[in-house]
């Protein structure tokens, strides 16, 4: 079979090199890859590896630091990922133990960064990875003048 890009298993292997190595090289680059693999697949194979259930704008809330919690797991399961392959794919900034840490405790994180690394790495989009933070800074500060204040 001729294709007009050339041999999508050549194309694909182009594709999954370009991913791979924006792992720890320019993020826009690794993001393109990652959009390419998947329309090729969708396109040539018919199979399409997105989460069933993706998270909506509207299920990005949280009102306590138990329910942002809560959101992260969704997020998590959704994400369909492990936690130790969200671990590896973060690298320093989000050790395995920290992973777990985010889920199991009933505490909001105290490290922005490895909030903003999760999400994103579990799928969310640029905008709802904005939001989350959001939602972070706002019961940051809440727990923040609750001490304070107390």
């Amino acid at each position: 079979m001729t294709h007009g890009n050339g041999d999508p298993l050549e194309r694909l292997n182009r594709l999954w090199s370009r991913l791979v190595s924006g792992l720890s090289g320019p993020r826009a680059e690794a993001l393109a890859a990652y959009r390419e693999v998947n329309a090729l697949l969708e396109a040539e194979l018919g199979l399409d590896h997105r989460p069933v259930a993706e998270t909506s704008a509207a299920e990005l809330r949280a009102a306590t630091e138990a329910e942002f919690v809560e959101l992260l797991r969704t997020v998590y399961v959704r994400s369909g990922l492990s936690l130790p392959e969200i671990s590896r794919r973060a690298g320093r900034v989000l050790p395995r133990s920290q992973a777990y840490s985010l889920l199991k405790r009933g505490k909001l994180p105290t490290k922005p960064q490895q909030v903003r690394t999760f999400v994103t790495i579990c799928g969310l989009t640029e905008p709802q990875v904005a939001r989350v933070m959001e939602l972070w800074a706002t019961l940051r500060q809440r727990a923040e003048i609750a001490v304070s204040g107390a």
